[in-house]
């Protein structure tokens, strides 16, 4: 149900979210519970999976929109052909306009890695398409995207969760959303039972490599979190199966987790943007 809090009153709130494959689609809960309770979304900055949602998000598409989205086209390929589509809410932007306004709505960030500097790269303006594509290139999955003279690759290899992406745009209140597997505490799938083993028939030096990869992105964020703290960090318990490959097929079970975990957080997130 919608509260009756008027928007007017509300502080700006930024939102930063994270890679994660699959697990991504629990920010599309995120995104449902702040519009049920009329909490105003004034910035982007999303890696990923989470640069995925945040711009279709950012271009017109509600929350319940992005949801159906998920669950109909179970691919990030079919996802990524609706980003150039013209929001059906807003039909004074046509499509090719749209594809040339990295923030035409909502103002958003998304970042990559250059292959040749090695350094993180911020995309705020500029085409749409070759800013996500570039965000959600996974080294050996997806080909490098040409910019100029970079050559990019998906924004997590160094920055899982961009929440210093969110400074340019200054707002109030910054919440951050991770769902990147917790290595701390979840059981590798080559050590573990089987009935939770990697859900693909992959050699066993993939999972070796998947899990140094995984290990790496979680050190990194909390070495970036140490530099940029948000106001809320928010980490959804999602089930360790759903990884960055796999989980397409359960869309409604990921984003069903998303909401839970931000109505257990949004007593907290009221505070901060109504005191």
């Amino acid at each position: 149900m919608t509260n009756d809090i008027s928007i007017k009153n509300q502080r700006t709130l930024g939102l930063a979210l994270s890679g994660g494959g699959a697990r991504g689609f629990a920010h599309i809960g995120f995104l449902k519970v702040l519009a049920e309770e009329n909490i105003h979304v004034s910035c982007l900055a999303g890696c990923s999976m989470g640069g995925l949602v945040s711009s279709l998000f950012a271009i017109g598409y509600s929350a319940k929109e992005i949801e159906q989205i998920a669950i109909i086209h179970t691919t990030v390929r079919e996802m990524i052909n609706l980003v150039d589509r013209t929001p059906r809410r807003r039909g004074l932007i046509v499509g090719q306009r749209l594809r040339n306004l990295l923030a035409q709505l909502i103002p958003l960030s998304l970042n990559a890695v250059d292959l040749i500097t090695s350094q993180e790269v911020i995309l705020s303006e500029g085409n749409l398409l070759d800013a996500v594509m570039s965000t959600i290139a996974i080294p050996g999955f997806f080909a490098p995207v040409k910019i100029d003279k970079m050559q990019l690759i998906d924004g997590g290899t160094l920055n899982n969760l961009p929440v210093k992406n969110l400074k340019s745009f200054s707002p109030s209140v910054i919440m951050a959303v991770d769902v990147h597997p917790d290595t701390s505490r979840e059981v590798p799938w080559q050590f573990a039972d089987q009935k939770i083993r990697f859900p693909l028939p992959v050699p066993d030096f993939f999972l070796d490599f998947y899990r140094a990869q995984l290990i790496m992105i979680s050190r990194l964020t909390e070495i970036n979190l140490e530099h940029d703290q948000p106001d809320l960090l928010i980490r959804p318990n999602l089930p360790s199966e759903i990884t960055m490959f796999y989980g397409y097929q359960k869309a409604e079970k990921i984003i069903a987790q998303g909401e839970k975990s931000m109505r257990k957080n949004l007593e907290r997130l009221k505070q901060l943007l109504f005191e």
